[in-house]
């Protein structure tokens, strides 16, 4: 960090901070000492430099540079000071920064809600409540299907992450520390979420009769079909970067439907162009009811929305929050699908995906402890395994090969589920950055297997 942003900090009020001060040792202790434990770990990453970085490079504060696929965990859709970004929001500083969206109209709030309701897959009118995250998003989208279906039971799967507040978090099943010990927010019905490299019916995808789909239907059958709504990540993310094959969403958004609920798409993590299409449910070919939305939509800043049917209450006062797409943020949230559309970005996204995955299964040849690669566009997953005839889950390895790829590597990455992988890199990674990814996590396998 250079002497001008160390100055912007003391002029704060900090007159601790120093170039001597600038260590990831340092900063790890200061902050466990004042941040409340979360999904930190310390003896992983450094402490990242805020001053510095530009598309998939990042530096921590001492000045190491890393190649980053985790892109935010799928915010930074055009990644680390994008500068057409930055222009155009240098242009917009002038703007009125807050106003009670919920309670008052304003145009760039309403331009957005037309913009992801004519966007968003439908056979109706859409309506569009704002948010500040992709859990509240969830959540919005489980209260409209609440008020107008009268239910209060919901479909939920194992794995699956929807958020960690409330209703949302009642829907979560990734990690028993994300909920135990916590109250449930509503009854769920889950089911095993269509996980083909680990069938828990034994079958095989090419010839499977989608048994996960009649497993839903007996579900329903033995504990109530008295639903609100399924709630579906299209890719589980959190879960372990799982791809369903379309005929299993199919069938779960055919049985719901079939006891009239609604069919709730969670494309938080899996939205916004990541998979090659603008919603990753388009990829299943199934247009559901709602579809909550975050991340990449805030270009950098929290906002998520609940796309639904209109109306979307049965009254007024029946959802609210204090911050619903600022000013400011929607406009950016406006720039951010203008250019996903303006650059073929989806096309894009889908054609690296898949060299992504081609480079990986590489290493999966390579490698008895790499059990399987799968994906849709820039959302990829590797699971490692034991060994390749057990299956058997490899959490350990995974770890070592995280803290590996991390620390001498210098490739910045993140796990996801038990034993897997994540890779979510920025939109504008370039196919010799994949070259240079599937080196450099090569070299932590090799030394962590």
């Amino acid at each position: 960090m250079d002497e001008k942003h160390i100055q912007i900090i003391k002029d704060l009020g900090f007159d601790d901070i120093s170039q001597e001060t600038m260590t990831n040792d340092y900063w790890k202790k200061r902050g466990a000492e004042s941040l409340a434990l979360t999904t930190q770990d310390r003896e992983v990453y450094g402490c990242l430099d805020h001053t510095c970085g530009h598309g998939t490079t990042i530096y921590d504060i001492e000045g190491t540079e890393y190649l980053d696929v985790t892109g935010g965990v799928a915010v930074r859709a055009f990644g680390l000071r994008y500068k057409p970004l930055l222009d155009f929001e240098a242009s917009i500083n002038d703007v009125v920064r807050e106003f009670p969206g919920a309670d008052f109209d304003g145009i760039p709030q309403t331009l957005l809600a037309e913009k992801l309701g004519k966007m968003a897959p439908s056979n109706q009118k859409r309506q569009v409540v704002f948010t500040t995250s992709g859990g509240r998003a969830v959540e919005g989208c489980m209260k409209s299907a609440m008020d107008l279906s009268g239910k209060q039971r919901f479909v939920g799967f194992r794995p699956a992450f929807h958020g960690r507040t409330g209703y949302a978090m009642a829907l979560t099943a990734s990690n028993s520390k994300h909920k135990s010990g916590y109250p449930q927010g509503v009854d769920v019905i889950r089911v095993f979420y269509p996980y083909c490299y680990r069938c828990p019916y034994g079958q095989n995808v090419e010839d499977c009769n989608v048994e996960c789909v009649e497993a839903l239907r007996y579900a329903l059958q033995l504990e109530g079909n008295d639903i609100a709504a399924t709630v579906m990540e299209p890719l589980c993310g959190e879960g372990g970067l799982i791809v369903p094959p379309a005929k299993a969403v199919k069938g779960m958004y055919e049985v719901t439907r079939d006891v009239g609920g609604f069919f709730i798409s969670d494309e938080v993590q899996a939205g916004m162009g990541r998979t090659g299409k603008m919603f990753a449910i388009e990829n299943h070919d199934v247009v559901p009811d709602y579809m909550s939305m975050g991340k990449a939509l805030g270009a950098g800043y929290p906002m998520g929305a609940s796309i639904g049917p209109a109306p979307m209450f049965s009254g007024p006062t029946r959802h609210s929050e204090t911050f619903s797409a600022e000013p400011k943020m929607a406009l950016l949230s406006l720039w951010i699908l203008k250019h996903l559309e303006d650059g073929d970005f989806l096309k894009n996204n889908a054609e690296k995906g898949a060299y992504l995955l081609k480079r990986l299964e590489e290493l999966k040849d390579k490698y008895e402890v790499v059990g399987d690669v799968r994906g849709l566009g820039l959302m990829v997953g590797v699971e490692f395994v034991k060994d390749k005839k057990s299956k058997e889950k490899a959490p350990k390895i995974r770890n070592r090969v995280v803290k590996n790829a991390v620390q001498k590597q210098k490739l910045w990455m993140l796990g996801s589920g038990l034993n897997t992988l994540r890779l979510t890199p920025s939109y504008v990674i370039t196919n010799e950055e994949i070259d240079d990814v599937i080196d450099r996590l090569d070299k932590a396998i090799s030394q962590s297997a």
